[in-house]
């Protein structure tokens, strides 16, 4: 898939006309120029008269040019209120806070020189594609931003209410009545950190589900992938005795595992990316989870799941990457949900296959590729699965649908939402949400519920 399905314009600011040359070679090459137009300027004057007239999508700029530098530039840009996405770059790698500096101006990545054609291609893939993330997110973060400088200030005033309370025990004189004030005043504020805490565990649930959605939405072949993989990664890793706060973060990998596919810059590279099985795997299918990862650590909390994302594609013989770690080294996280997500893949690939002939088929690789005791468990998880029977399945439209029914399978929207997901139980009030929600964003085909017995 293309950056955009009309042409984008690209701003290059540079002194250097050499490297102007090689910069428009490269993408001019690589995008076609009927995808991006480039644009060129030697001084940040002559690059901020032309932005006022083209408005570009895309700004490169070198930090260190006569007049106007890269930073006022950047500055400007930001002044100016244009929604460019602005990458500076700079030769100077001794002056070590210009990263630093680059983002505080307000710029969305920087580069080093010589530039790498691999680095400039995939940094303007990058920041087109991760831009309506960023602003979906956005908001979410400054919330949460602010909900932890509260809770910081709960914690410095329960510290000093604390200290308050021994210096009144210390004093003979306190009477019982202030005691029990002060007591109560605790008890709100501990009332209050709890409000504040559960407050943040939703936004944590809110932030991926919205990453979980944005996945959904890009990955259309493949619905309903992560949650299997999910549900099957805390089966077995509370079957191998995983804490409560493990089996939260390996359920949350699983739901994410692919976040990285959606920020590759090709159809063709995600479809390469969402291969499993194949002996020698495509690029693009062993970098996405460090992209995954790249994009979680964005967010406040994700820190061990972006771990777990990014040693996905580990071997527990030490073959594989990106770090080449071997056995117990690699994260129990990361060896559960790539079993899961092979088996998941493979299944929805070869639909003729059984459970059983897939286990086959990764047996073969385990000790190599995967952990043995997660696959013994993987098994049991496939097994159990085998001997529930299914009730008998009907058809019908969402006006047909009854209180009491259970669906067979999930419900999409014609704009690919999972609205329910399959073993709903429908009630008045998801029946009421249901049409409503029809209204709007019609349902997507044939709705598949269990008869009743």
């Amino acid at each position: 898939m293309a950056i955009t399905k009309s042409t984008k314009r690209f701003l290059s600011i540079d002194d250097d006309r050499t490297l102007q040359m090689i910069v428009k070679q490269i993408l001019t090459k690589s995008f076609g120029a009927q995808t991006l137009e480039v644009f060129q300027a030697s001084t940040g004057e002559e690059g901020l008269q032309i932005m006022r007239e083209i408005k570009p999508d895309i700004i490169l700029c070198d930090i260190h040019m006569p007049g106007m530098d890269g930073f006022e530039v950047c500055q400007r840009v930001r002044e100016l209120k244009l929604r460019s996405a602005v990458i500076l770059m700079s030769a100077y790698d001794a002056e070590q806070d210009n990263a630093i500096k680059a983002s505080e101006t307000g710029a969305d990545a920087y580069l080093s020189k010589p530039l790498k054609k691999g680095e400039l291609l995939f940094v303007v893939n990058f920041v087109m594609r991760v831009a309506h993330l960023n602003d979906a997110v956005f908001e979410k973060n400054k919330q949460l931003e602010a909900s932890l400088g509260q809770l910081k200030q709960f914690h410095q005033k329960l510290a000093s209410l604390n200290e308050e309370l021994r210096n009144d025990k210390r004093r003979l004189g306190a009477s019982l009545k202030e005691m029990t004030d002060l007591n109560q005043q605790l008890e709100n504020k501990n009332q209050q950190i709890s409000s504040m805490v559960e407050e943040l565990a939703n936004r944590f649930d809110s932030t991926e589900g919205l990453l979980v959605t944005i996945i959904e939405l890009h990955q259309a072949e493949h619905r309903g992938h992560s949650e299997r993989v999910a549900t099957s990664s805390v089966y077995i890793a509370e079957k191998l005795g995983l804490t409560d706060s493990q089996i939260r973060n390996v359920k949350s990998a699983a739901r994410l595992h692919e976040l990285g596919i959606v920020a590759l810059p090709t159809q063709e590279k995600r479809k390469e990316a969402l291969k499993e099985g194949d002996d020698s795997k495509s690029k693009a299918a062993t970098s996405h989870p460090l992209v995954g990862e790249m994009l979680l650590k964005e967010f406040p909390g994700f820190e061990l799941i972006a771990e777990i994302i990014r040693h996905l594609h580990e071997n527990v013989d030490g073959s594989g990457s990106p770090d080449g770690i071997y056995g117990d080294r690699i994260p129990i996280g990361s060896r559960i949900v790539c079993a899961a997500s092979y088996f998941d893949h493979i299944r929805m690939a070869s639909p003729d296959k059984s459970g059983a002939e897939i286990l086959a088929k990764m047996d073969e690789k385990t000790g190599v590729i995967f952990d043995e005791a997660i696959m013994e468990v993987l098994k049991e998880y496939v097994e159990s699965r085998g001997e529930v029977e299914e009730a008998p399945v009907m058809e019908c439209s969402v006006f047909a649908l009854a209180e009491g029914m259970e669906l067979a399978s999930d419900i999409f929207s014609e704009s690919g939402i999972n609205l329910l997901r399959k073993g709903t139980v429908l009630n008045q009030e998801t029946l009421d949400k249901i049409l409503k929600f029809h209204n709007v964003d019609p349902i997507s085909g044939i709705i598949k519920v269990k008869q009743p017995s």
